[in-house]
């Protein structure tokens, strides 16, 4: 190789060194990504505490096997039930929320965010807690605290989030998720069949496959108006069993029919209060709305006795594995 093809060979690769380092200086910086209100992303959140004015509400994800998406979120404390998806969503959503505006933690004053005396402290997993406090100045804004930022981010949904525990309970008695095969009612059972229908005992009780199954899908579906602590000075007038395929049990007592139906699980100390149309659909099979009217007979009490909430019964004297 000639002297003169080494030095234009030099040349060009000092050219290309000076123009990569023309380009590193001259590049235009990435914009950082932004700053979400948690520094834990929504899909890793396990677990969820919400401090409220009278309670510890918290909550946890459970897959139970199935795929991390459509994993569950149940209550541990104050009680163990399944959670209402909706007050939960709303702070998930609220953890990967991208604020419009950070202050300096002391730049607004406290009784004016409304952070003084915050009705919700949100922690996710085991980061630091999240004040929630007063509306914004712009519509559907709202002051929230970290452990070194003041923010204001855009979270309508915020304004109704429960302020008591009952309100992070789901409102229904049983997911659609259990595999019920056994549904006992004071005055009459359904049993699944092999070929998934529902078999009902007593034979006179049977109105056919329609009301069974309407039976079990209001057991899946009704929707209490409230929840309350368990009352203890009411006594059961009935109770419900209910069975599943893993064969454990729940069991639900029926504390008043009227004015308004009083269902109650002991277990969780939870009396669930429904309106009184909700009797016949729960627990007497009754659904002429769906069957018409031609169909409709009651039940009578002479012919299908309604079961002596004081007799013990074989399903009392097995331990009950608790479930929704």
């Amino acid at each position: 190789m000639t002297g003169k093809r080494l030095i234009f060979i030099a040349i060009l690769a000092a050219g290309a060194i000076a123009l990569a380092l023309l380009l590193w200086f001259t590049r235009t910086p990435e914009a950082p990504a932004p700053q979400a209100v948690s520094d834990i992303a929504p899909p890793a959140i396990d677990r969820v505490e919400v401090h409220l004015p009278e309670a510890i509400v918290q909550l946890e994800r459970s897959t139970q096997g199935s795929a991390r998406q459509d994993a569950r979120w149940r209550l541990s404390a104050p009680v163990n039930a399944r959670a209402d998806a909706a007050p939960l969503q709303t702070l998930l959503t609220l953890a990967g929320a991208v604020p419009h505006q950070r202050y300096a933690r002391d730049a607004i004053a406290d009784d004016v965010t409304g952070l003084d005396d915050p009705a919700i402290v949100v922690r996710f997993n085991n980061g630091a807690p999240i004040a929630i406090g007063n509306e914004g100045p712009s519509p559907g804004s709202r002051y929230l605290a970290t452990a070194h930022a003041l923010l204001l981010v855009d979270a309508r949904a915020l304004a109704r989030l429960p302020t008591h525990w009952r309100g992070w309970v789901a409102p229904t008695l049983l997911g659609r998720e259990r595999d019920l095969v056994k549904l006992t009612l004071p005055r009459l059972t359904l049993s699944r069949s092999d070929t998934g229908g529902w078999q009902v005992a007593p034979k006179n009780a049977d109105r056919g496959a329609d009301y069974a199954q309407a039976t079990i899908d209001a057991w899946r579906e009704s929707r209490a108006l409230g929840l309350e602590p368990v009352d203890a000075g009411r006594q059961r007038i009935a109770r419900v069993t209910l069975r599943f395929a893993d064969d454990s049990t729940r069991r639900i007592d029926v504390i008043a029919r009227e004015p308004e139906l009083i269902l109650r699980d002991a277990e969780r100390g939870i009396d669930y209060y429904f309106a009184a149309n909700q009797v016949a659909p729960l627990l007497d099979m009754q659904h002429p709305d769906a069957l018409g009217a031609a169909r409709d007979r009651s039940l009578a009490s002479s012919a299908i006795p309604l079961v002596d909430p004081d007799e013990p019964t074989p399903e009392d004297d097995q331990s009950a594995n608790t479930g929704e």
